[in-house]
């Protein structure tokens, strides 16, 4: 199941740039489920809406992610919420199709 947000209503801040996302061997994982065997990359952004705001870390699927800063605003590309639970923990993973600063070409809401 794809639960694609609306994030129209929502504004994204980095709170730092993309890092790799290794697996527990310190490899760089790989895009399978997408199909394009790009190397995952995350970043932490801030999810600003209605007076309130919260701190998600979104995965991306990129040769190479674009270099965001702490504090840049961000636009957010088919943010998809992947629900969990391992261990009897409840959990969402969050993945967007990109994400680009505002402002840059490609990123316009």
């Amino acid at each position: 199941m794809q639960l694609i947000l609306d994030t129209n209503a929502m504004r994204f801040q980095a709170s730092g740039g993309f890092e790799p996302r290794l697996d527990k061997d310190g490899v760089h994982r790989r895009d399978k489920s997408g199909g394009t065997n790009h190397p995952l990359w995350a970043v932490k952004l801030v999810a600003w809406s209605d007076g309130d705001a919260e701190t998600i870390l979104v995965t991306v699927a990129a040769d190479n992610p674009p270099k965001v800063d702490q504090g840049q605003f961000v636009y957010v590309d088919r943010l998809q919420a992947m629900p969990w639970v391992q261990n009897g923990n409840s959990r969402v993973a969050f993945r967007a199709k990109s994400v680009l600063p505002e402002g840059s070409t490609g990123a316009s809401k």
